[in-house]
């Protein structure tokens, strides 16, 4: 297979960190970019740097996700999550693939089973709402395209649920978390790879069909964020009080969603994917934070 020029926005994330893990063992050649040297946001950079360079493949990583404070920080967080999608799009002109990047919470549901694709969306906070209308320019104007949506991600990068869990249990001598909101963690790593496999997927087929669709993925398993930190302390042995709570308890300016687990069967029935235990996979993000 002849090497592919692989660009990867948002390149200082927790997922575009893992793809440059992954990338020192890859054939193909990759090309990571932060939001300092290429903002999505900017139609002329991004024009420009269409111009100059080849691109065969996009991940696009980049996306603003301070979700509580894009609650006042609306304009950035559009101009990021969907003009900044936008704009890839229309500088790409259908000539490369991309996988883009989005989330569990653009659903909102109110059920009791795992979230399909096909549920209707319903964003409740303004992040959601930003991620949605980019995955919406995605799904409807690029013929070459997948959405990828994620859940709860963390990594031994960045800031996360996992790492901040962490940190507190070094300085607080006891922790409250909420334990109404249902969903499933996603360890970065773990999506990277599967990316990398749902690539070389399509760049062996000629099968159109993949194409133009949201596919989900997150690690197995259905729990709350307290049944994941009291996880986090038991497997890094950490002995502190942690108590359950409503998020009634722990009001933030943007809702989150009750619950959020995903069905992933979609992504296992066509691209042959594993969806690894959340519990194995947080074993391996604490073994390599140490």
């Amino acid at each position: 297979m002849t090497a592919l020029q692989i660009i990867v926005t948002g390149a200082n994330g927790q997922l575009g960190m893992e793809f440059k893990a992954l990338s020192k063992s890859s054939d193909h050649d990759f090309t990571f970019l932060s939001s300092s040297d290429l903002d999505i946001s900017s139609r002329s950079q991004i024009i420009d740097y269409f111009k100059d360079h080849k691109v065969d493949v996009i991940l696009n990583c980049a996306a603003y996700t301070k979700v509580d404070l894009a609650e006042t920080k609306k304009t950035k967080a559009y101009d990021v999550n969907a003009n900044g999608v936008k704009n890839l799009l229309d500088a790409m002109s259908n000539q490369c693939l991309m996988l883009h990047y989005s989330t569990d919470y653009v659903y909102n549901a109110e059920l009791d089973t795992a979230i399909k694709e096909t549920e209707p969306t319903y964003p409740s906070n303004v992040y959601a709402a930003s991620k949605l209308l980019g995955d919406q320019h995605v799904i409807q104007t690029y013929k070459k395209a997948i959405v990828l949506r994620t859940s709860w991600v963390y990594s031994a990068y960045g800031n996360n649920f996992v790492k901040t869990m962490l940190r507190l249990a070094d300085k607080l001598p006891e922790i409250k978390v909420v334990n109404d909101q249902i969903g499933a963690p996603t360890f970065a790593k773990d999506l990277a790879s599967v990316s990398m496999s749902i690539l070389n997927t399509i760049l062996s087929s000629e099968d159109i069909s993949f194409f133009n669709k949201v596919y989900h993925y997150s690690n197995s398993g259905q729990i709350s964020w307290y049944d994941f930190a009291k996880e986090i302390f038991a497997q890094a042995d950490k002995d502190i009080l942690l108590y359950p709570i409503p998020t009634s308890e722990y009001p933030t300016p943007a809702n989150r969603p009750f619950w959020s687990v995903l069905d992933c069967n979609l992504i296992q029935e066509t691209f042959g994917i594993e969806v690894l235990d959340w519990k194995k996979s947080l074993a391996v993000c604490l073994e390599k934070l140490g």
